[in-house]
């Protein structure tokens, strides 16, 4: 496992308590469908995203004028998390969403009727974005110490958190579920974790960061080792969508994807951008924080990797089937 990260983090010490205190408060298509020519059927489309890093692409479209260029005008909405747009996705009440790929196979599992399709990558896992965080003077030094402990995470249920939580027990030869689940929105969790409600947390940036600058210290970066570069988001929407308006999702593909190729390509307007989105966020914060990496293609290959450690946890079926998920790129993008 890596070493725990050592930052430059002395000027936001001040920066990061602001920051918990405000976040706190606050199927069907086949692959040559989406290269039909003319403008998209809808012009107007809504997009449901989560209020963290991933999603930032949205916002690099929006203010480059992507959307506008391919003849889109885009409402946003955020939820706190991906199985959240279940109904709205079955009333055909949002457009496109962006998941993270445990939690949306999950979804799709357990309502096949959404024939969720993936239509464009987001993010993947780098080093320092996602780690296990413990209080200054707590006497866990290994991951072995997490066997019986209470660990704060976002959500209930199969997650990324959860799944690499898994894999990191089973290379110490610990059963898999032997930690209790705390649920504890991500603003929540350094006010948790200091006042020792929680022995752990399993966090994402930036509030890697802000529980490192009010003291905690990470314990393990958990996408290492099998799980290292994993596909963590994707931009996604149902076969429903695809099939009656097939044009428009080839609109939305061109976009996003000329958006994920800007975050890729261009960290300091990623960071400038970030305070926009996420709410609260001091730019001392964003300016300090990990990054992932902003994938620009869309691979089946990568899809069918998280498939497979969630098989091997017994989190999916074997017979799981991610190919009918898969949405290609249209041409030229």
């Amino acid at each position: 496992m890596s070493a725990p990260r050592i930052r430059r983090i002395w000027p936001v010490l001040t920066s990061a308590a602001a920051l918990a205190i405000g976040l706190a408060a606050c199927s069907s298509g086949s692959p040559s469908t989406n290269d039909q020519g003319s403008g998209p059927e809808l012009t107007h489309i809504s997009v449901t995203a989560l209020d963290i890093p991933d999603a930032v692409t949205i916002e690099i479209a929006q203010k480059e004028g992507f959307f506008k260029q391919q003849g889109l005008t885009v409402s946003v909405q955020t939820v706190a998390a991906s199985e959240d747009t279940t109904p709205e996705l079955l009333a055909h009440s949002i457009d496109f969403v962006t998941e993270n790929y445990v939690g949306m196979y999950t979804q799709q599992q357990q309502n096949p009727a959404l024939q969720l399709h993936v239509v464009a990558d987001d993010l993947q896992a780098a080093p320092g974005v996602f780690e296990i965080m413990v209080p200054k003077n707590s006497k866990i030094t290994s991951p072995a110490d997490l066997k019986g402990k209470t660990i704060a995470f976002p959500g209930p249920g199969p997650s990324i958190g959860s799944l690499s939580m898994n894999v990191l027990f089973s290379a110490y030869h610990i059963p898999v579920n032997d930690f209790t689940n705390v649920i504890t929105p991500f603003p929540d969790m350094p006010g948790v974790l200091a006042a020792g409600k929680v022995d752990a947390a399993w966090a994402t940036e930036p509030f890697v960061t802000i529980m490192e600058a009010a003291g905690a210290r990470p314990l393990v970066d958990v996408m290492t080792g099998p799980l290292a570069n994993f596909p963590i988001s994707c931009w996604a929407t149902t076969g429903w969508f695809i099939d009656h308006y097939p044009r428009t999702v080839a609109a939305f593909q061109r976009a996003i994807v000329k958006a994920q190729q800007v975050a890729a390509s261009n960290q300091p307007l990623v960071r400038s951008l970030l305070p926009t989105f996420i709410k609260g966020l001091p730019p001392q914060i964003a300016n300090v924080m990990a990054l992932g990496t902003y994938n620009t293609t869309l691979s089946l290959t990568r899809m069918e990797r998280v498939a497979d450690v969630m098989e091997e946890y017994k989190i999916l079926p074997a017979n799981f089937n991610v190919q009918s998920m898969y949405y290609p790129l249209p041409s030229g993008s």
